[in-house]
């Protein structure tokens, strides 16, 4: 654990007492923004077993462009609402024991996968899509967050109209990347204008998650009991959430008839949430993705260059995820041929 200038051992002792004893330490493999481990330790020998999870960047820093002390502060603010997330504990800067800031929250019980969820068999109809209706139940519960009354815009800025919430999404993403100093992307540039130039109004402003979805949150028994990552959370339109929803809204068919997919799923997170979002809000933001896509893949490029630590996710991020996000991009301009569906296969599967 190189975010610890001292081993896990004696830091934990430093926090929980002479008897502490670390049982176990695993660095989570999946995720590319920011490094996580879960940590198992007893405060005495025979005490319970207790699981807390560390939090920090890369070494080279992060592919996300918003701080680490941001989404600290995100965990701490949305521990007083009714959004499942796990609790924060700490804030970790002091330079006696962290090699670079660090923050631990509880472990919540759990798994991001879910059993036959993509296995392809009717008999798992139901199951997929009582998990869509419980992400969209748990999207609801963000969306419906009192922002304003929990200070969010402390570190979220918030756009000044409903109207402006899509290009305020897009200018941000611009400024992120003209923040990173790297090289010129001409189609960014020429994908952002275009897609300003039709920029829908939201449906209301709220709190967005930013990436959600399978991998992101944390289910037991079928239900989500910790939303993580909200290292991309924003004030802006739900419409965005709904389409960075990772793997959460697929299509089911059966004997010719649809009976799930966008459409219903946005009729039922309507149903729970009282806000309407329409499939053309949804299908914009998809298009924005691949902006953010372009913008991260750029983020860790930088990183991977500046410093001999960078972590392979960081070199994967800068070279595949940038050639998928402009592929998108191109194509939803008329300037090449659609991406074909087993590319986003691929891509899924490298992301494991």
């Amino acid at each position: 654990m190189d975010m610890l200038k001292q081993p896990l051992a004696a830091y934990l002792i430093h926090r929980f007492g002479p008897d502490a004893t670390v049982v176990s330490a695993l660095r989570f493999p999946r995720g590319s923004s920011r490094e996580t481990w879960f940590i198992e330790y007893r405060i005495t020998t025979d005490a319970p077993l207790k699981k807390i999870v560390f939090r920090s960047d890369f070494p080279s820093g992060s592919t996300i462009p918003s701080s680490l002390e941001q989404e600290y502060f995100m965990y701490e603010r949305l521990g007083h609402t009714a959004v499942p997330v796990a609790r924060v504990l700490w804030w970790e800067q002091d330079a006696v024991w962290a090699a670079r800031p660090f923050y631990v929250r509880e472990h919540v019980e759990g798994s991001w996968d879910i059993p036959h969820f993509h296995d392809p068999d009717p008999a798992f109809d139901a199951l997929r899509i009582e998990v869509s209706k419980e992400h969209m139940r748990n999207l609801a519960l963000v969306h419906q967050v009192d922002w304003r009354s929990l200070g969010l815009e402390r570190w979220l800025p918030a756009p000044p109209s409903e109207a402006e919430a899509a290009r305020a999404y897009i200018d941000m993403v611009e400024a992120q990347l003209r923040d990173l100093h790297g090289e010129p992307i001409p189609l960014f540039v020429a994908g952002a204008h275009w897609l300003k130039a039709q920029a829908p109004v939201a449906s209301r402003l709220a709190l967005c998650k930013g990436t959600n979805g399978m991998g992101e949150e944390v289910f037991r028994n079928g239900k989500i009991v910790a939303m993580s990552d909200w290292e991309e959370a924003a004030i802006g339109d739900p419409a965005a959430d709904i389409a960075f929803a990772q793997e959460m809204v697929s299509d089911i068919e059966r004997d010719g008839k649809k009976i799930w997919g966008l459409p219903q799923a946005l009729d039922y997170y309507a149903s729970v949430s009282g806000i309407r979002v329409t499939l053309e809000a949804v299908g914009f933001y998809r298009l924005v993705q691949s902006l953010k896509m372009i913008m991260y893949s750029q983020s860790a490029a930088v990183g991977t260059h500046s410093t001999p630590d960078a972590h392979i996710r960081q070199a994967w991020t800068g070279t595949e995820v940038a050639h998928v996000g402009k592929r998108i991009m191109a194509s939803a301009m008329g300037l090449g041929p659609p991406l074909p569906g087993s590319r986003f296969v691929e891509l899924n599967k490298t992301m494991e």
